[in-house]
């Protein structure tokens, strides 16, 4: 533990002896928000929904930037987007200069609407599109990519509604192989409905093995480490056993309902 950081946590626990509340340094252990990158295709299946999952997905304290292809610029556009996810939304055109910064900052990756054209782009491995090269560089970072594929799988029930369910058995075959690609290269296939859902749950593992991490490495655990892994969802904290367990994180622990758990 750093010297600032030592500093703080006896300013914290002198302070609630005291029984008071110092505003400065709330401020200071605020948590971060999380930070998503969405990635918009022109495709318009499962669009509606694919809003209200990221709407969905902004309330859990996501900030959201989102991606526009040429194509969802001419479909979507920029106004329609900010009227539903917030005129303070970040958005990256085809025109914007390459957005590595916000990629390399996301801890998500989504695309609300997986075309067929999209899919067979990045099962080949062509990155000749802001869109292709996002996606492909996110899996190379390491990144969770989570999409869509009502709009690529070729006998998802709207395309049927839609009677575009008279593929050749060739061409089925051929898209679904796309499909299976992409699962092969890490990205997590799942229905529009539950974007957001799969989202969390993303969130919720990385947040478990980060405190796992957090904790077999401090030798002691305080209350921001308390509060980050409720912010995170966590139940419950694992720590070795000889690790200092502060009184305030004891008692932050028991406010939070976050279980300290000795190995």
């Amino acid at each position: 533990m750093d010297n600032e950081k030592l500093v703080q946590l006896v300013t914290l626990e002198v302070m609630r002896q005291l029984k008071q509340k110092p505003a400065a340094i709330q401020e200071n252990v605020a948590l971060a928000e999380h930070k998503a990158l969405a990635i918009f295709t022109g495709g318009t299946i499962g669009f509606e929904q694919g809003l209200v999952e990221i709407k969905k997905i902004q309330n859990l304290n996501f900030s959201v930037t989102v991606v526009l292809s040429a194509a969802a610029e001419q479909i979507i556009g920029i106004d329609r987007i900010k009227a539903e996810l917030g005129s303070h939304t970040t958005i990256v055109t085809a025109h914007s200069p390459y957005p590595g910064d916000v990629l390399r900052e996301a801890e998500l990756v989504l695309v609300p609407v997986l075309t067929q054209n999209t899919a067979a782009k990045l099962a080949h491995t062509l990155s000749d599109t802001m869109i292709s090269t996002l996606i492909l560089q996110g899996l190379m970072m390491g990144k969770p990519v989570v999409a869509a594929s009502n709009a690529a799988d070729p006998m998802d029930s709207w395309r049927l509604q839609a009677n575009m369910g008279k593929a050749s058995p060739g061409l089925l075959k051929a898209l679904r192989a796309n499909l299976q690609k992409l699962e092969g290269y890490g990205i997590q296939l799942v229905q529009v409905t539950a974007l957001a859902e799969e989202s969390q749950k993303l969130l919720d593992r990385k947040s478990k093995t980060s405190v796992a991490s957090l904790a077999n490495k401090k030798s002691v655990l305080d209350a921001v480490a308390i509060k980050n892994a409720s912010a995170n969802g966590a139940k419950s904290i694992a720590v070795s056993r000889g690790t200092i367990i502060t009184p305030l994180a004891k008692d932050v622990a028991r406010e939070y309902g976050v279980e300290i758990i000795l190995e």
